[in-house]
């Protein structure tokens, strides 16, 4: 049976937006901490964690959310869910970036992506990370979402991997598109919606519009300086 291919094209949508000029990509480009950091589990204090974690919904939308925050052994829940989202810090595939998931992705994209890091924990190569998850879906451990649904990621603190090298990227909703390709969309990065990660958890990717990111820069210039300082992108 072919291998489902999960490999993630977060570095391309960093590089397709910058190619269009993308300001929030480029405002931490070049810096020698990136490669320092790049690829390693970064941890943070609780305290951040949680405020961090949140701040990849709309503000409406966080005092209702389920919080987990990773520790030493993997991921724990620091609060219960009073609407349908969950959100955490996720170390996919070395990147480092708070995500929110709706009920269907919690269920289902989630338990994938808190494994990515425990894997990494317990000092697993990248390359054997996204095989065990790639065999995973193909056995039916994991799940693609059954219905369409949304997970956020509006937090200007979203960083990527760029070139071996962490860098910040732009804010963007993200829609259950199991195995959608660009091709059934018309998707082409840096120029319109596209698909990331085309397979089993697929998503169809919008970047979040000009005057929002900037509206979110502003709102959390603090928490923004105080993540890049914890995980040493700002002396």
């Amino acid at each position: 049976m072919k291998r489902i291919q999960i490999a993630g094209l977060a570095g391309l949508f960093l590089l397709a937006l910058s190619a269009s000029g993308q300001q929030d990509a480029q405002e931490h480009k070049g810096h020698d901490a990136h490669s320092e950091i790049a690829g390693k589990i970064l941890m943070l204090p609780r305290d951040l964690e949680i405020r961090l974690a949140v701040n990849a919904l709309p503000a409406h939308l966080r005092d209702g959310a389920g919080i987990w925050v990773l520790g030493e052994k993997g991921y724990v829940k620091v609060k219960d869910a009073t609407n349908p989202y969950t959100c955490i810090v996720s170390r996919r595939g070395g990147n480092f970036y708070p995500v929110c998931f709706d009920e269907e992705g919690s269920r289902t994209i989630l338990v994938a992506f808190m494994d990515d890091a425990m894997l990494r924990l317990n000092g697993e190569s990248p390359e054997r990370v996204e095989r065990i998850l790639s065999d995973g879906f193909q056995s039916g451990k994991y799940r693609p979402p059954s219905r369409p649904g949304i997970a956020y990621m509006l937090s200007p603190a979203t960083y990527m991997m760029n070139g071996g090298k962490l860098a910040r990227t732009v804010a963007h909703y993200m829609f259950y598109a199991p195995y959608l390709t660009d091709s059934d969309i018309g998707g082409v990065m840096g120029k319109s919606p596209f698909v990331d990660r085309p397979g089993p958890h697929g998503m169809i990717i919008v970047p979040a519009g000009a005057k929002e990111r900037e509206t979110a820069i502003a709102q959390s210039q603090a928490l923004l300086d105080e993540v890049e300082k914890a995980i040493g992108l700002k002396p």
